[in-house]
């Protein structure tokens, strides 16, 4: 998608794909679909997956009241602990 590589080209570039997920399978698989917004039916909750080369997800973070947004640094040094173990 344009909208992906023009983000990805923002950041300076990205070691991953960007995913569209048009047909919301995804969305269902992971257990974050969303159809309690009138108008957006399938769209996902705000949720991060750290997935090794195997497909093997190993961290994962899911907004919820009290954290509505991840802790980045978090995000980020799990990231890495995949990548090292890779």
């Amino acid at each position: 998608m344009f909208s992906h590589q023009a983000f990805a080209t923002e950041l300076g570039g990205l070691p991953f794909d960007l995913i569209g997920d048009f047909e919301r399978k995804m969305v269902t698989a992971y257990g974050v679909r969303r159809d309690d917004v009138e108008g957006y039916s399938g769209m996902a909750k705000r949720s991060v997956f750290i997935i090794d080369s195997q497909g093997v997800i190993r961290w994962a973070w899911e907004r919820s009241r009290e954290e509505p947004l991840p802790n980045y640094d978090q995000v980020i040094a799990e990231a890495k602990k995949v990548a090292a173990a890779a």
